[in-house]
């Protein structure tokens, strides 16, 4: 009888293991790629592919900038310029036409333009570029007077290095996550005070609904660090 428990409670573990989601879902890797030999990588902005229907403030860029530039900035081994160097760049060398058909070459095709790469990197001397793009940005905001539902947050980004001289990819990893809030409890109790109405029940001490989807920076800080995690080191390869 012991036996038995033990060799199903095995089963049950290596079954558990294995529906576990994977992070990064996708990583790719050109078996040529060398990253020791990766000096300095040029951080694209970010594109992205949310429409500014869903996203009127933009926050996909903004929000995705800064979490990016300060995980990168925390990594050691290799030297990253940032997205507004290469905004410079693109300026400086009269490359503004040729960006925007970058970034919509990327997020319709998947593909850059080798002519507009080279240049890129002839002025700013760089070896790779890191392209990331995020095309999952949503909120589902449940209706509190269900009982047991939960409002969630998804993000999903794709970072790629592309070698500019030739414009093909040498690695890149896709990554999706989510976060939920605190199911619903029904119907909940409001105030009014001067006229306004306050939500009284599922409200934290710092004034935030913990029913409502969790923010954008909070998902997309698990799914970077997730992504910046995997980016192949120097050192790791021979």
């Amino acid at each position: 009888m012991r036996r038995t428990f033990i060799v199903v409670l095995f089963l049950l573990l290596v079954c558990f293991v294995g529906c576990k989601p994977k992070h990064p879902s996708v990583v790719t890797i050109d078996p040529g790629f060398d990253p020791n030999k990766a000096g300095t990588i040029l951080v694209t902005p970010f594109i992205s592919s949310i429409s500014e229907g869903e996203d009127p403030n933009r926050d996909s860029e903004r929000l995705t900038n800064k979490i990016l530039w300060e995980m990168l900035s925390m990594r050691t081994d290799h030297t990253f310029l940032s997205p507004e160097q290469m905004r410079f760049a693109v300026n400086r060398s009269r490359l503004d036409d040729a960006y925007k058909k970058f970034e919509l070459d990327w997020m319709t095709k998947h593909e850059a333009d080798v002519d507009f790469l080279r240049k890129v990197k002839e002025a700013l001397n760089v070896d790779l570029l890191l392209i990331p793009h995020v095309y999952l940005w949503f909120k589902d905001e449940a209706d509190y007077r269900e009982v047991g539902t939960a409002s969630s947050t998804q993000v999903g980004i794709t970072i790629t290095l592309i070698d500019p001289v030739s414009g093909l990819i040498v690695w890149e990893a896709t990554d999706e996550n989510f976060k939920e809030s605190v199911r619903t409890e029904g119907d909940r109790a409001r105030v009014s005070v001067s006229g306004w109405d306050r939500r009284v029940d599922g409200v934290t001490v710092t004034g935030r609904d913990m029913y409502a989807a969790p923010p954008f920076e909070d998902v997309t800080t698990l799914v970077l660090e997730v992504l910046i995690g995997a980016l192949p080191q120097k050192g790791t390869f021979d």
